[in-house]
């Protein structure tokens, strides 16, 4: 995704039959800022979308437990969480998808989109 401080990344990869590894990054020049690692892994409580957020949450993990999906739609939620309390990945096409943060800030509600295409 291209943004006016440069492009963002996720990339996944399969660690075993229960878990995706993955972590966001911004290209910055020659440097790779590290954004947050992210764990999606089916446990006995379901499927969760697990995030450690660089500077967030003294860079712990926060788990978001997944509440819906449909037409390729899933839905994370954590209402416990300062913002956000979901995330939310649409598949576009095979090629593209949109990940939201939404939630309340400060009371009130938020959100921003981020629009990703495949890279190979």
């Amino acid at each position: 995704m291209e943004t006016s401080k440069g492009p963002i990344f996720e990339q996944w990869s399969k660690t075993d039959d229960s878990t995706l590894t993955g972590q966001s990054f911004r290209v910055n020049g020659a440097d790779t800022l590290i954004m947050e690692t992210i764990r999606l892994v089916q446990d006995r409580d379901g499927i969760a979308y697990i995030p450690a957020v660089t500077n967030q949450n003294d860079g712990k993990p926060v788990r978001f437990q997944l509440i819906g999906h449909e037409n390729n739609r899933f839905t994370f939620e954590n209402p416990e969480h300062d913002f956000p309390q979901r995330i939310i990945y649409t598949l576009i096409t095979p090629d593209s998808l949109v990940a939201r943060i939404e939630g309340l800030s400060k009371g009130k509600p938020a959100g921003s989109n981020f629009y990703f295409k495949r890279v190979l």
